[in-house]
């Protein structure tokens, strides 16, 4: 089997306009990837039915009257569900006549899993696992390159839009196929141009698709707005994986001698429990990524190790974000935070890690719990009006010995919509907790 949409669109397709009769283990095996296994047909079509409506969003552009190209992706508006074909619609492109299915343009990798958190990927089944490959993940954006038999060269898709694609307000915008109107496969386009990536793939035009991911100037994770165009030489392309016209997907290493291109950083093959336990306080890079064999080498597990204090460092470094600052110094890496971020905004986070460790201090050597709630209930009113923090929440989480969810809390609602630009911002978290002190201390004397 090549690419499991393009699989289920052409069994819809034969069997409401060809009369296609197929048998009980074909309908099965659709059900199967549509993650519904029957044997019965109308619920097979009902499945593709609802699948396409809630989960899998088609996105096409008109090459001609009969003639169209379609992207499919997972609907960004509803949680990800685990079946087959779910895997594939991250940026796969399919061609169509008419309504009919003829060819897979675009076969890309398949959707990540996030180890220990992702259905299908536990801890307990999948933590004593050695993988084949591991690498740094590259924050950036997902770039596919497949050759176009429309356009009769090579041409770039993100995860969900096509080259003549973008998005504005919120809004599809669709221009003609012959153009390049998405901004992240302009950039791609120019890179390809210039480092001669154009000449290295034409030995590849029958069938194969390369996935790249684009590093800018600000991590995706941060969101920023779409690169301008004459920005793409502070852009690069890194090499994830190639996929050959039988299916099969390549690792980093094996991609990497067909295409000579950069690949993203090798990381030392480990059980991914201990991959995990090395990646999860990481400050400055997003996740590991490890490549899992499995039976069939069209779909091994690509398994995503991801740092919990990453986002936050990010916000930080690029959006000066207090409340994040925050965060990461209530885990206890403050001074490794201070360390990588740029030297204008270095003292407002020393800052806010010294307020955030005095008042965990505070909260350590408190003996009364109850007075210790009205504090900071009270003092958080001065600063946040309306908070909605409760003394009875404050009051639960000390009794059960968690202070740092007190202090992630407090500090959370303290400093949301902050930034560490401003002087105010560190003033505030350090009169806070003067102010939660100071109540304590009346508190006793009285």
């Amino acid at each position: 089997m090549v690419n499991a949409v393009f699989y289920v669109e052409r069994f819809v397709y034969k069997a409401l306009h060809e009369g296609f009769k197929p048998s009980e283990e074909e309908v099965r095996f659709v059900g199967e990837l549509l993650g519904q296994p029957t044997k019965k047909i109308d619920v097979v079509l009902n499945r593709y039915k609802q699948v396409f409506k809630w989960y899998i969003v088609k996105r096409c552009a008109d090459v001609d009257k009969d003639v169209k190209t379609c992207i499919y992706c997972w609907n960004q508006k509803v949680p990800f569900r685990l079946f087959p074909l779910a895997l594939h619609a991250f940026g796969s492109v399919l061609l169509f006549k008419g309504e009919e299915p003829v060819e897979v343009l675009a076969y890309p990798m398949p959707k990540a899993l996030s180890f220990a958190k992702s259905p299908g990927l536990p801890e307990e089944k999948y933590g004593s696992t050695v993988p084949r490959e591991v690498t740094e993940r590259i924050d950036g954006w997902q770039i596919t390159a497949y050759f176009n038999s429309i356009l009769n060269k090579w041409m770039f898709a993100t995860r969900y839009a096509l080259h003549n694609m973008y998005f504005e307000a919120g809004k599809l915008v669709v221009e003609d196929f012959t153009s390049i109107a998405n901004p992240y496969v302009y950039v791609a386009h120019k890179l390809a141009e210039e480092s001669g990536l154009y000449t290295k793939l034409q030995r590849f035009e029958k069938g194969w698709t390369f996935t790249f991911v684009l590093k800018g100037p600000e991590p995706a994770i941060t969101k920023p707005p779409y690169p301008m165009g004459s920005d793409y030489a502070k852009y690069k392309l890194y090499l994830l994986f190639a996929r050959d016209p039988g299916g099969e997907l390549y690792t980093w290493s094996e991609s990497r001698v067909l295409l000579d291109c950069e690949t993203p950083p090798e990381v030392k093959p480990e059980p991914l429990e201990k991959l995990y336990e090395k990646i999860v306080h990481r400050l400055d890079v997003r996740s590991y990524m490890a490549f899992i064999d499995s039976q069939d080498p069209e779909n091994p597990i690509i398994a995503e190790l991801e740092s919990e204090l990453y986002p936050d460092a990010m916000n930080v470094k690029h959006l000066y974000d207090a409340k994040s600052a925050a965060i990461i110094s209530s885990e206890g890496f403050g001074e490794r935070l201070a360390e990588i971020v740029e030297e204008h905004i270095r003292s407002a986070v020393k800052e806010i890690d010294v307020a955030v460790k005095k008042f965990s201090l505070l909260l350590n050597k408190a003996a009364d719990i109850d007075a210790v709630a009205i504090a900071i209930v009270e003092a958080l009113e001065n600063y946040r009006p309306g908070h909605g923090v409760s003394s009875d929440e404050i009051r639960a989480a000390l009794k059960s010995g968690n202070i740092k969810r007190v202090v992630k809390k407090v500090f959370s609602t303290l400093l949301e919509g902050k930034s560490l630009i401003t002087k105010t911002t560190t003033n505030t978290a350090n009169r806070f907790v003067e102010d939660v002190e100071a109540k304590l201390q009346t508190s006793k004397n009285s």
